[in-house]
């Protein structure tokens, strides 16, 4: 290579990275437009300055050998050998350059999104004249949102990412493992992210949003997953979050759900109750759980939710599910109606509301078996949460028809695994007599120690499962105090046990137990 300038050789060299970090097979420079890649099919602007004239023969001169035949040439840069090519269209010289044919393939950072590029399909300026030989040089099509989100959500899937993050001012941010990962792309406009919501948000969801500044709704993205998606207004302008649902559904032994949770749902009637912060997979558990029931029994099941997360199909049981918003107005209205259509199995997707709440506890009464979800972190917490939720003059009612109805919690929390991955925490209650008769005296405060004590029922708390997953070296120290209950009873066991210091259950119990009797 001959009169080579290093900073045009740089330039060079950027646009490449640009264009094999957007899977293009082709990189076009032409005076007057910016740089096109050609992806798949179409030819797609860049969304940057056009190049002059002047410095598209530069960077030809740049990069062409003494004696090459501009037609076809090659040299090597820092991304291996580059196939090069300069066409002359009606007197306007294009640079087509392309990855060498005896290059490696290109490295995949599973980063870079197509949304670096442009999408307003715009060919003012082109430089190309009209009526140019070749059709192939032809000003790219629109490129509208679909093909951008369709890019960023085959990203999520294939990186088992459970949440990207859509906001102004911000590349797409994927939660992977916990942790919030930004993506090696643009910075999004407020431009970018309406055309993102508006490329998958049904009409309805997007009146909603005008009206009420958010909205939520689901949707398949063909074969690959559902997402469910909360699209919202902040600092006037559009964001939104998209969680991942896996087609494929797990079953209770593959999530890690504890063996007494299948024999609880399988009562004929009852409430059993799911419950942790978001994001805690709450949801997994219950479609896991569902899932059971629909292979293993043949009920009518009925599943409320808002929205549809899992897709459930008729296996032994017949199975119907509703959408708040498009089905039904609403919960308590879905509740009410559900006790009219032969159910043996209802589940709530959130008890919300105070009427939400009244009809759950209603149908788990009147002979079904009903499952619900809280945002509380602990079953103690959760059965408080419920009675709370009532007037003063109806708590003592409600500690009767809960004391009687409830069969079960479950509180879980999500946590990063040694070495990648997650694992779920479990805190579990099962209602004997006993808890229930705590439950109907208001002495809730005690339920913790009925844990402890009831170990051989199926019973733990949080903190123990979190301590065995230290134990076991599936989870980090640090990790697990964060998810603790107790904290610093925690972190006072785990030094104990680096001492060679533990307490065996039947010890944990029987201290659980004169607890209960001192109080």
């Amino acid at each position: 290579m001959s009169k080579t300038s290093s900073s045009e050789l740089a330039q060079v060299e950027k646009l490449l990275k640009i264009a094999f970090d957007n899977h293009a097979t082709e990189l076009r420079l032409s005076g007057g437009v910016p740089p096109m890649l050609r992806i798949g099919e179409q030819l797609r602007q860049l969304k940057i300055q056009p190049v002059s004239a002047e410095a598209v023969a530069g960077l030809i001169r740049a990069i062409m050998p003494d004696s090459a035949d501009p037609k076809n040439f090659s040299f090597t840069c820092s991304h291996g050998p580059i196939d090069a090519s300069v066409v002359d269209v009606s007197g306007t010289e294009v640079l087509v350059l392309k990855r060498g044919s005896s290059s490696a393939a290109s490295e995949d950072d599973g980063g870079a999104l197509e949304l670096d590029l442009q999408d307003d399909g715009d060919d003012s300026g082109s430089g190309v004249k009209p009526g140019a030989a070749a059709e192939e040089f032809a000003m790219p099509e629109e490129a509208g949102g679909t093909i951008m989100i369709d890019k960023l959500l085959t990203a999520a899937v294939k990186g088992g990412v459970s949440d990207i993050h859509i906001t102004k001012g911000l590349p797409p941010v994927f939660r992977q493992d916990g942790g919030m990962k930004p993506q090696k792309t643009k910075v999004l406009t407020a431009d970018d992210t309406n055309s993102l919501m508006k490329s998958i948000t049904p009409e309805r969801c997007q009146a909603e949003l005008a009206e009420l500044g958010g909205t939520d709704f689901g949707f398949a993205f063909g074969d690959m997953a559902r997402f469910r998606v909360s699209v919202f207004k902040q600092r006037g302008s559009i964001a939104m979050v998209l969680r991942q649902i896996p087609n494929k559904m797990l079953t209770p032994e593959q999530l890690g759900v504890p063996d007494v949770c299948q024999r609880l749902v399988t009562r004929p009637r009852g409430l059993f109750l799911v419950t942790g912060p978001t994001g805690s997979g709450k949801s997994t558990t219950l479609a896991s759980l569902i899932n059971m029931l629909n292979e293993k029994f043949d009920h009518h099941i009925i599943t409320i939710e808002d929205p549809i997360e899992f897709y459930h199909y008729s296996k032994m049981s017949t199975v119907n599910q509703r959408e708040v918003g498009t089905d039904v107005t609403s919960f308590a209205e879905a509740l009410k109606r559900a006790l009219r259509q032969d159910p043996d199995v209802i589940l709530v997707g959130e008890l919300r509301d105070l009427e939400t709440i009244e009809a759950a506890i209603s149908a788990a009464e009147t002979g079904h078996v009903v499952f619900g979800t809280l945002h509380t972190s602990s079953a103690q917490g959760t059965v408080n949460r419920i009675i709370d939720a009532f007037p003063t003059n109806q708590q003592e009612q409600i500690r009767t028809q809960l004391s009687t109805t409830i069969i079960g919690v479950v509180s879980q929390a999500l946590l990063k695994k040694i070495g990648g991955g997650r694992v779920a925490a479990y805190e579990i209650l099962v209602v004997t007599p006993a808890i229930g008769n705590l439950i109907r005296e208001n002495k809730t405060f005690r339920i913790n120690s009925a844990i402890q004590t009831g170990t051989k029922l199926g019973m733990q708390l949080l903190d123990d499962h979190l301590f065995r997953l230290w134990k076991e070296k599936k989870v980090a120290e640090d990790e697990v105090l964060y998810k603790a209950q107790q904290p610093d009873d925690l972190i006072k066991r785990i030094n104990d046990a680096k001492k060679g210091i533990f307490e065996n259950e039947e010890e944990i119990a029987r201290r659980a137990q004169r607890e209960m009797n001192s109080r």
